[in-house]
């Protein structure tokens, strides 16, 4: 059972998880996955990183609903 928690809660979790600051998730209803990245990095992420963090963040979906 995936555990209902709030846009900003698993916002922080991620950041957690990847270490990157500034993240911002963005719901997109009608999409699979229906969650995408917004914000400013803090620091410039290369293509690989960056995908490593998209993938975090499918991975997550799993996990959470938000709330």
């Amino acid at each position: 059972m995936k555990t209902l928690q709030m846009q900003h809660e698993i916002t922080a979790e991620l950041e957690r998880r990847s270490g990157v600051k500034g993240l911002k998730l963005i719901r997109l209803k009608g999409y699979s996955p229906s969650w995408d990245l917004g914000g400013t990095r803090e620091t410039a992420l290369d293509e690989a990183k960056e995908r490593e963090l998209r993938d975090t963040v499918t991975a997550m979906q799993d996990e959470f609903d938000i709330a």
